[in-house]
């Protein structure tokens, strides 16, 4: 349904992105079936030319993502988190590293890098934020996470297809080596997250690089 506002013929529905997230600024004083105007906040997008509609001294073209213009992409997009493991001198087990991406309900995201294995072990917290902005909730988005690049590390998702982040979802990448053994292996895997609300569809993309190292 249009707004009913319209700048050269054109409605505003058609000259602004809608507001996905939930935080776009509302136009005070301009009103569509009672609620304020609302449309995607500009720092998703691009600025349009001014539409002669203002609000506290500003055109309200400065406020929202001009049409086709908004993305958005998680905090971590286009990130590269590392994790790396050398087995110790006669040890004679597996000698992992991975990187995990985990979702939570709530709103909140972590990354970790873990080593395994080889005589050594541990894992550490190097990335966290939030994945869910605005007033929107956890029940409103889907999500699907794959990979590329994946070579010979290991992959595992809890979402090779869109589920409901109502419930936590996770993915991580390893690989793995003998301890006792002269192999090297490396490999620069992206996680690519899709993220979707109604119809729209949003990709981030995480690089995680593993590597894993033999004594002999």
């Amino acid at each position: 349904m249009a707004s009913g506002y319209r700048h050269g013929g054109v409605d505003f529905d058609d000259l602004f992105d809608p507001d996905i997230l939930g935080n776009g600024p509302s136009a005070d004083g301009y009103r569509v079936n009672g609620q304020p105007l609302r449309y995607a906040h500009v720092q998703y997008g691009q600025r349009r030319a001014d539409v002669g509609y203002r609000v506290g001294g500003q055109d309200v073209a400065a406020m929202w993502a001009a049409k086709g213009t908004a993305t958005y992409t998680m905090p971590f997009h286009g990130k590269a988190f590392s994790a790396s493991n050398q087995a110790r001198t006669n040890s004679r087990d597996s000698c992992s590293a991975s990187i995990s991406l985990a979702f939570q309900p709530d709103g909140t995201y972590t990354v970790h890098s873990s080593i395994a294995g080889g005589g050594n072990g541990g894992s550490s917290l190097v990335d966290s934020g939030r994945w869910l902005t605005g007033s929107t909730s956890a029940g409103e988005y889907e999500i699907q996470i794959v990979a590329a690049d994946v070579g010979q590390a290991t992959f595992g998702t809890s979402a090779p297809g869109f589920v409901s982040m109502t419930a936590a979802q996770s993915a991580s990448a390893s690989i793995t080596v003998p301890s006792a053994s002269a192999q090297w292996l490396s490999e620069a895997v992206r996680f690519r997250c899709l993220v979707r609300r109604g119809g729209l569809v949003q990709e981030s993309i995480l690089t995680a690089r593993v590597s894993a190292t033999g004594w002999y």
